[in-house]
């Protein structure tokens, strides 16, 4: 598994900051919120999950950062 920081945003400012570990983006940001989540699709309250796996030096310009916004009922 893998470690994300995964941040709830409203519009371009960060509300809370979790860290968690999942095999993917989408799982990290599902178990960091309690709820299910989609891609962004321009919503003002979303979460950047941001990946900082390491790569080989040249690969390793910026960290991957994925975005998506929750949907449904937290559990």
């Amino acid at each position: 598994m893998k470690t994300y920081r995964v941040e709830e945003m409203d519009g371009e400012a960060v509300v809370a900051v979790h860290s968690t570990e999942a095999n993917t983006p989408f799982e990290a940001a599902e178990k960091a919120l309690g709820q299910k989540v989609t891609l962004r699709a321009g919503a003002d309250r979303w979460v950047r999950v941001v990946d900082f796996t390491e790569r080989p030096r040249p690969l390793r310009l910026r960290p991957a950062v994925f975005e998506f916004r929750a949907i449904g009922r937290r559990k």
